[in-house]
């Protein structure tokens, strides 16, 4: 019994692992194409960086995880990286 769980735990990590180096390639791929045809930020970023200027960061967190769909973290990263690049 333990053989048949210690076998399905290993079945989905190497899954979880074969998907996220999918996924990176991906993400690769896709900044590679944006590159090339110009689009660069999001829409939203613009409205961010309004909120930022007026000081409402935690507004700005919460609309880059609306629209997005970010995580906490990850929206926190996100809007600290369109400050710094202001």
């Amino acid at each position: 019994m333990d053989y048949i769980i210690l076998f399905i735990l290993s079945f989905i990590l190497l899954s979880i692992s074969t998907t996220d180096r999918r996924l990176k390639k991906i993400e690769y791929k896709l900044d590679r194409i944006s590159e090339q045809v110009g689009v660069t930020g999001l829409p939203v970023d613009d409205e961010i960086r309004e909120l930022l200027k007026k000081g409402q960061t935690v507004e700005a967190v919460k609309l880059v995880r609306d629209e997005i769909g970010l995580s906490l973290v990850e929206a926190k990263k996100y809007v600290d990286g369109l400050r710094e690049e202001d």
